[in-house]
């Protein structure tokens, strides 16, 4: 009998062959319909799939993976064509099949079966973290993944008592630094005063009271929360100080490995979980919060772009260099503690931005370690200064610049819109 009841339970067969035809490179695509094809008259049919053809079809699937992974580091990310990316999530489909037609096949008792369950809800989120969307259906990746998840055991999601991570505001200094101006502070503005006194005027201002209603400002405080919900799930980390400097580099690794090594352990690198739409992968954390009304202003006569949400979570000694963002963004600070120094647009010659492709956002000075000899004009940008805590959001309007370094251990969640 074939029996692979979660990962086939939103398969859209027919429109998934079409898919894979249109858009597969042709050395790849020829193994993936043979493979599709059987399946899919298997589960039609109820016919019983061969332990042998199933181990035969997992090697196809994984010289797939292969050939389509190097081509996906042979260059420029976005360089890359995207029908082996969309083929990465097609492998991953159906090597997600077969997985779990060989975990079904063990028996309860069975030593390795677990081990297979964890081993596709990994390859799973390599799909939805290095694959895109097959055109058919877009989040079938993703509800995979969360009704995979919710198989494991509970004992498999175990916490360790971890202290909440919550820092207590005596501990943090919020001394205005010499040089630097203060951000406008605003305790619950009303939609109006942010549209005329900051949308509007294109103005950074920390808004005070606007997130009391978000769960996430008690729940995330604490890890095992977290590692309930997605400790078993992979995510993509940055490794080094910051993201300038030649040490540093990404690696995927489990949502629990890096709470337990870099967030309540003591790691000898810095390991920042940045940028990363983490609710898009796991989307049972969305519950947690609420995107801000704020985000319904438009620059133009057009309705507002949906925000584009972005996690930052990361240790104490994070650093963001000074750089500046092409759309409005709302930084939200659910847990701990940040120092953010921020620069008009009509400082940016002043700050020497990097002259290459990749780095054109980013400035070569840093404000906290600047070399005047090195960067003359710098002494002209005036800058100023604000510390984020919990429950406070930092307006930075469309090219300002803001250098940002975590002072604790840190949660912030940011919303990009146009």
């Amino acid at each position: 009998m074939f029996s692979a009841p979660v990962t086939t339970s939103s398969i859209p067969w027919e429109a998934l062959t079409n898919d894979i035809k249109e858009n597969s490179p042709s050395e790849i695509k020829v193994h993936l319909i043979s493979i599709l094809v059987k399946l899919k008259y298997s589960y039609e049919n109820s016919k019983k799939l061969t332990i042998e053809w199933v181990e035969n079809s997992l090697l196809r699937i994984e010289a797939c993976l292969d050939r389509t992974w190097e081509m996906l580091n042979s260059g420029y990310w976005k360089n890359v064509p995207i029908q082996y990316r969309y083929c990465y999530s097609y492998c991953t489909i159906l090597k997600s099949i077969l997985l779990e037609i060989q975990y079904e096949s063990r028996s309860e008792k069975s030593a390795d079966k677990q081990k297979i369950l964890e081993e596709i809800i990994k390859q799973v989120d390599k799909g939805i973290l290095l694959g895109a969307p097959p055109p058919c259906s877009p989040n079938l990746l993703t509800s995979m993944a969360s009704k995979l998840n919710n198989l494991l055991p509970e004992e498999t999601l175990k916490t360790e008592n971890y202290k909440t991570t919550l820092i207590n505001n005596e501990e943090i200094s919020k001394i205005l630094l010499p040089g630097f101006a203060p951000v406008t502070l605003y305790n619950e503005p009303s939609m109006e005063t942010f549209y005329r006194e900051i949308f509007m005027p294109k103005i950074p201002a920390v808004l005070e009271g606007c997130m009391k209603h978000w769960k996430a400002l008690e729940l995330w405080q604490n890890p095992d929360y977290l590692i309930r919900i997605a400790g078993i799930r992979t995510v993509p980390i940055e490794i080094g100080s910051r993201y300038t400097e030649e040490d540093w580099t990404q690696h995927l690794i489990s949502f629990s490995d890096f709470i337990r090594s870099h967030i309540c352990g003591k790691s000898d690198k810095v390991g920042y979980l940045a940028q990363h739409q983490l609710f898009e992968q796991i989307p049972e954390l969305k519950d947690d919060f609420a995107i801000p009304d704020y985000c319904n202003f438009s620059d133009t006569e057009d309705e507002a772009s949906i925000p584009d949400i972005n996690v930052w979570f990361g240790p104490n000694g994070t650093v963001s260099p000074l750089h500046y963002d092409p759309k409005n963004n709302l930084l939200c600070q659910v847990f701990g503690y940040k120092r953010i120094i921020l620069y008009s647009p009509e400082d940016s010659l002043n700050l020497y931005p990097y002259d290459t492709r990749l780095l054109s956002n980013t400035a070569q000075v840093d404000p906290m370690n600047p070399e005047f000899e090195k960067w003359p004009n710098f002494k002209k940008a005036k800058g100023s200064l604000c510390y984020l805590g919990p429950g406070e959001m930092l307006f930075i309007p469309p090219g300002w610049w803001h250098h940002v370094v975590g002072l604790t251990p840190s949660f912030s969640i940011s919303f990009w819109w146009n």
